[in-house]
């Protein structure tokens, strides 16, 4: 079954949103926690890269927040196909199809 709010039902689309703030929620948290190791501690790479993956997280989610508020959730930014609900679900922020994210 593919994902778009076209096809998407309002409780598929309230679902996705939850699993979206859900693992935001955690993110942040996440995030939180490396810079405060990195503020207790010598300047640890590991901390820092660690914080700014979880900072990019953060925004993709955002992202996808925004696409489901738009009514472009669910479809591809780069060609516009819909994305299965499948991958969806794995990664609830792509923004991307599987092709699209092999071919960049």
């Amino acid at each position: 079954m593919s994902a778009s709010l076209d096809s998407m039902s309002a409780s598929t689309a309230d679902r996705f949103r939850t699993l979206l703030q859900t693992q935001r929620a955690d993110c942040v948290h996440q995030r939180e926690e490396a810079i405060a190791e990195c503020a207790t501690s010598v300047p640890d790479p590991v901390a820092q890269r660690r914080s700014a993956d979880l900072q990019r997280t953060v925004e993709e989610i955002d992202a996808a927040l925004s696409r489901l508020d738009e009514g472009t959730y669910g479809r591809c930014t780069g060609c516009d196909a819909l994305i299965p609900e499948e991958r969806l679900e794995l990664r609830p922020f792509a923004r991307t199809c599987v092709a699209c994210t092999a071919a960049a």
